[in-house]
């Protein structure tokens, strides 16, 4: 090994046992977890408000869970689970 070497990146191979992990994930599993971390707040406040329950906030939190849970899964399947490159080590 001389100096020079010391300096250069090692790249982990693309393939093989020492190869890091590619992790993918399932759209629909990221789509209902997006649409529980939206929704469930909404709808908490909805129907923990002093003065009663509000109907409109439990719809729009639960619109704007599906919204967003339906973006985020079509979002990782167009990437087909890869949501990043992987772990550099």
């Amino acid at each position: 090994m001389s100096d020079d070497d010391r300096w250069r990146r090692v790249e982990p191979p693309s393939r093989g046992p020492s190869a890091p992990p590619d992790l993918q994930f399932s759209a629909l599993a990221t789509g209902i977890g997006v649409f529980a971390a939206v929704a469930i707040p909404g709808v908490v406040v909805g129907y923990t408000r002093p003065s009663g329950v509000n109907v409109t906030i439990i719809v729009i939190g639960i619109a704007v869970g599906l919204v967003a849970g339906l973006v985020a899964g079509l979002w990782v399947d167009h990437r087909r689970g890869r949501v990043w490159r992987g772990p550099r080590l």
